[in-house]
C-alpha cells in the first residue's frame, strides 16, 4: 500500500476517470441547453420563456454532479456555442451573461445548503439565476453600450419577472426529474 488515494474509475478493465465523464456530461447538457434555446421556436412572445428548458438542463447537471463548478462548466460550453454563426445569436454579451448565470448557480448552491435539498429554495435559485439575463441587459442598456428594444419598448420589470418565473419553472422541472431518477434507482 502506497498510502495514496485511488481515483474512481468506471471499471478495472476500462480505466476512465469518472470526473472526466462527469465533465463531458455537463458539457453535453450545456450544449444541449443552448441548442434547444436557439432552435426551439415556440411563439409565446413572452420574455424568458426559454428559461423552462435552459434552466431545467443546467440545474439537472448541477444537482446530479459532485463537481463544485458544475453549472459554470455547462454554461461555459453554452457560451462557447453562442459564437457559432448557425446558432443565430446576435447579442455579443450573451456568452458573458451565461457564464455569470452559471457562477450564480454554483455560488448559491455552495453557500446555502437549502438550495440543494429544498424544492422551494431550489426553485428560488433557478429563478434568481435566470434573472441574471434581464438584469445584465438593463445595466448594459442604461450604460449606453448596447440598445435593447424590449427594454426601451416595454420597460424592464416585466422581463425581470417573466425570466424569474420561467427560470423557477425550469428549476421545478429539474428537481422533479432528478428526484424521479433517484427514486427509480432505489
Amino acid at each position: 500500500m502506497s498510502g495514496l488515494l485511488q481515483q474512481k474509475t468506471l471499471s478495472k478493465a476500462f480505466p476512465v476517470n469518472l470526473t472526466i465523464l462527469e465533465i463531458a456530461g455537463l458539457a453535453i447538457l450545456g450544449a444541449l441547453a443552448i441548442l434547444v434555446r436557439a432552435k426551439l421556436r415556440v411563439p409565446l412572445q413572452l420574455p424568458g420563456h426559454h428559461g423552462l428548458e435552459v434552466m431545467a438542463l443546467l440545474l439537472i447537471g448541477r444537482k446530479m454532479s459532485n463537481i463544485p463548478t458544475a453549472a459554470s462548466i455547462s454554461t461555459l460550453v453554452a457560451a462557447l456555442f453562442t459564437f457559432f454563426p448557425f446558432m443565430g445569436f446576435n447579442d455579443p454579451f450573451l456568452p458573458v451573461v451565461y457564464v455569470i448565470m452559471g457562477a450564480t448557480i454554483d455560488l448559491l448552491y455552495k453557500l446555502v445548503r437549502l438550495f440543494r435539498e429544498n424544492l422551494i429554495f431550489f426553485t428560488l435559485m433557478g429563478g434568481l439565476a435566470y434573472m441574471v439575463i434581464p438584469l445584465s441587459r438593463i445595466i448594459i442598456h442604461f450604460s449606453g453600450i448596447r440598445f435593447y428594444n424590449n427594454i426601451a419598448r416595454g420597460g424592464f420589470w416585466y422581463p425581470v419577472w417573466t425570466h424569474f418565473l420561467f427560470g423557477a419553472g425550469g428549476a421545478i422541472l429539474a428537481f422533479a426529474i432528478v428526484y424521479g431518477v433517484r427514486k427509480l434507482k432505489k
